[in-house]
């Protein structure tokens, strides 16, 4: 029932997919600068003095924001990456989504015959060498 319910995924070029990687990389520099405004605007807000008893000085507000920033940082390294890549993983090799996958599992059966076929020729070989020794 739930299979009804999720949509079916359309087969795509690469080029959504690649802007959309374009831009969340191109974002994360913009992310920076939008970071520094906004902590001063913070810690310099007239209405809001609890940062500015906290920190006396612009720069510890700063580095703890990037304290903040590296632990979020190393929880997505730890957790989410792995999480991420994993369900990439699998929705490449779901529905023949993935060419190189594809023909991974294409190359695998071509070696599994090509072992088969050596196994039976080492036997053939071990069976004449025999007959020769005779």
């Amino acid at each position: 029932m739930l299979e009804r319910l999720i949509p079916k995924q359309r087969a795509t070029s690469t080029r959504l997919g690649g802007i959309l990687i374009l831009v969340g990389e191109t974002m994360f520099l913009f992310s920076i600068l939008n970071f520094m405004m906004i902590t001063r605007l913070q810690y310099y807000s007239s209405g809001d003095s609890f940062a500015r008893t906290i920190f006396p000085e612009y720069y510890f507000f700063l580095l703890s924001m990037f304290i903040v920033a590296f632990i979020g940082m190393w929880l997505t390294y730890v957790y989410i990456f792995p999480s991420k890549q994993k369900f990439s993983q699998e929705q490449a090799v779901k529905d023949d989504r993935s060419p190189m996958y594809n023909r991974l599992v294409q190359m695998h059966d071509e070696m599994r015959e090509m072992q088969s076929m050596v196994k039976e020729l080492q036997e053939k070989v071990d069976s004449l060498s025999k007959e020769g020794q005779k």
